[in-house]
């Protein structure tokens, strides 16, 4: 279980903040969003960052677990993953699920951490920094747009274009309301363009491989993006689907086999395939191996294998 709740005895008076500093390690940030969240407690009330504390005191933080799952890329100031379909890049809440934090962390370290993420669905490539002075430098060349992103997919109906760019704004609803979790496009949304080009084509399944380039750091661009133009991702349980599905998918914690069934296929066939970004003076080029999972699909897989 990612996130465990332990009791500690502080024998002298100390600040809360100070405390989770160094007796778990934490960096400054990471104790002030621990005591932000309200995950260090005393006598079941949440404890202020200048709270002097004394006696016993819980504290809700996060363990990471071994998930046997090693870095594809490894740099003395960074390291890259090749992530799963169904692994969420960060820990949601406190709830006992797993993440990429898990190998991340227990591999590297507390310090390590993600400096972008992909959503659970989403297999492919996540760079994470090793310690805190690398961080931030890492998560700004992608705030920046400094990194060139590819993406391959598998989506539906045969794309006539051998290129294009999908130049839509999108907006990020996520007001809580039903099905908010989709994004739309809609002039009220931010700019957001993606690069599309036809990789190759079965004309048999209508079925269309494609490489996407975001330009721009949109919520589920991609996704939004390619059913837009009527052409969802095979696989997708909230983009080119009914309400139904959608909600079945996010009310459920949907299984592989949920998946198989509805969509017949075991995941989104999305991949963040390559990573092309400077660093200290070089130059970085990681390609995903899951991609292979993709190919595989589009190439091997038979004709009823996908529902429409």
């Amino acid at each position: 279980m990612p996130f465990v709740r332990e009791e500690y005895t502080i024998e002298q008076p100390l600040r809360a903040f100070v405390f989770l500093v160094r007796t778990l390690g934490l960096s400054p940030n990471a104790a002030q969003r621990l005591i932000d969240k309200g995950r260090m407690t005393q006598n079941g009330v949440k404890v202020g960052k200048a709270e002097e504390l004394q006696g016993k005191v819980e504290i809700a933080h996060f363990v990471p677990q071994d998930l046997g799952l090693k870095p594809l890329f490894v740099h003395k100031d960074f390291c890259v993953y090749d992530k799963p379909h169904h692994l969420l890049t960060h820990p949601k809440g406190l709830f006992a699920h797993f993440s990429l934090n898990d190998a991340l962390k227990s591999t590297f370290g507390v310090q390590a951490n993600p400096v972008h993420r992909l959503d659970s669905l989403t297999s492919g490539l996540v760079v994470c920094a090793r310690h805190r002075h690398s961080e931030q430098a890492l998560k700004s060349l992608f705030l920046h747009q400094k990194v060139q992103k590819t993406y391959t997919a598998v989506v539906r109906g045969i794309m006539e274009e051998e290129e294009r760019v999908i130049c839509a704004p999108i907006l990020a609803q996520n007001n809580g309301r039903d099905l908010s979790i989709r994004s739309a496009i809609s002039p009220l949304g931010k700019v957001a363009k993606t690069h599309i080009r036809v990789l190759d084509r079965d004309f048999a399944r209508k079925l269309t491989l494609i490489e996407a380039r975001p330009l721009t750091g949109r919520t589920h661009q991609i996704r939004v993006h390619l059913d837009s133009i009527k052409h969802p991702i095979v696989g997708d349980c909230l983009y080119g689907v009914s309400d139904e599905i959608s909600r079945f998918f996010l009310e459920s914690h949907a299984q592989q086999e949920d998946f198989v069934r509805l969509l017949g296929v075991p995941h989104l066939m999305l991949n963040a395939s390559r990573l092309v970004f400077s660093y200290d003076g070089k130059e970085f080029c990681v390609d995903s191996v899951l991609r292979e999972h993709l190919l595989t699909f589009f190439y091997n897989a038979p004709s009823e294998s996908v529902c429409h």
